[in-house]
């Protein structure tokens, strides 16, 4: 009879959670003047950069009025010229006392009113070539671009900024979820005891599998909500061949510990009965005993058994069934490993879930 010698390990304690995908950076694109929306230069949910023309609105009522505005301050800027000079003479005639202070005194004033104006003149022309930008929209930051909302050929920003499209950050993308005060101590108390985190965050995709990259802390909340108990954490996840795209839903498997010299053995090897845990024992003369154990929890294959059994005991792990208490067998020592499934992590067997948030 096969039978493997339980050994001490150290076995890494991993907790799930379930996240929601968020971009970094989220920008909605709006009309900030109204017009007949002219063009619109991109593909829908493709990706953009920084600076690419995305929409036009008709500039034609735009580029009027810039000219408008120009031709009033180019006006007054040359009745200020001539009333610059007309103030210069009369104000030596003033000091020559050929002309009265009143006569004096209305030049200083026409000439102060038309700087007034021409300032004025030259605040309305800004705003007019500022107005006259906002009819060509770039895009703020590079990104991913999503459905237009407006289609070419509509009125846009009357009465409104009218949304025309949205814009979104794909790497890296941020994932949210919420653990509970005691989780989230014994979290930090086993994160300052390691010198990077890198490699302790990690996700499960919607189809089972696990994300090629590692996640990275980013966020706590600044407090617990007191009507859940728990505390928001936002985790980073590369995302360089953009799989993952906001609003997704994963799985986010956190390393909260690591157990040093845990007695395991595999987990094929652990029998049930109403709930009691049990392993098939032999002992040196070859008897079989039925041996209650209380368990830990199970990664690779492999569970923590905390009481029940000590290390080098002789354990049966494959064909249990075929074997009963009492039995005599001819124990033939395999590799703990050996047959054991590809890697899994589970929750602890005999401790509370972890409360699991959106």
């Amino acid at each position: 009879m096969k039978v493997i010698r339980a050994e001490t390990r150290d076995m890494p304690f991993w907790v799930e959670f379930i996240g929601q995908i968020n971009a970094a950076e989220t920008v909605d694109i709006r009309a900030r003047v109204a017009g007949f929306l002219l063009e619109k230069n991109f593909r829908e949910g493709a990706s953009i950069s920084k600076g690419d023309l995305l929409f036009v609105i008709d500039p034609k009522p735009f580029q009027e009025t810039l000219k408008q505005e120009q031709s009033g301050l180019d006006y007054n800027m040359a009745l200020i010229e001539k009333a610059r000079r007309d103030y210069e003479r009369f104000k030596k005639l003033y000091e020559e006392g050929v002309v009265s202070r009143d006569e004096y005194e209305s030049y200083q004033t026409q000439l102060a009113t038309l700087k007034a104006q021409v300032n004025d003149n030259k605040a309305r022309v800004e705003n007019a070539r500022i107005e006259l930008g906002y009819t060509r929209i770039y895009s703020p930051i590079d990104g991913v671009i999503g459905r237009v909302q407006v289609d070419v050929g509509n009125l846009v920003g009357q009465g409104e900024n009218t949304l025309l499209a949205t814009v979104s950050t794909v790497d890296p993308v941020y994932v949210n979820f919420s653990v509970s005060e005691s989780d989230y101590i014994r979290a930090v108390r086993n994160q300052s005891a390691k010198d990077s985190r890198d490699s302790q965050i990690r996700m499960i995709l919607a189809d089972g599998s696990e994300y090629d990259h590692d996640g990275a802390y980013d966020m706590v909340d600044r407090a617990v909500d007191s009507r859940t108990g728990t505390l928001g954490v936002r985790v980073t996840f590369p995302n360089p061949a953009h799989i993952l795209r906001p609003g997704q839903y994963a799985k986010v498997r956190v390393l909260f510990d690591t157990v040093k010299d845990a007695v395991v053995v595999p987990t094929r090897g652990v029998m049930d009965t109403q709930g009691m845990k049990s392993l098939l024992v032999v002992d040196q003369a070859g008897t079989v005993h039925s041996q209650p154990v209380t368990l830990g929890f199970e990664f690779k294959e492999m569970v923590i058994v905390r009481e029940g059994l000590s290390p080098g005991d002789l354990v049966i792990v494959d064909g249990i069934r075929r074997v009963r208490a009492g039995m005599t067998v001819k124990p033939v020592l395999e590799p703990m490993d050996a047959g054991n499934g590809p890697a899994t992590p589970k929750a602890d067997q005999n401790a509370t879930t972890p409360p699991q948030a959106g």
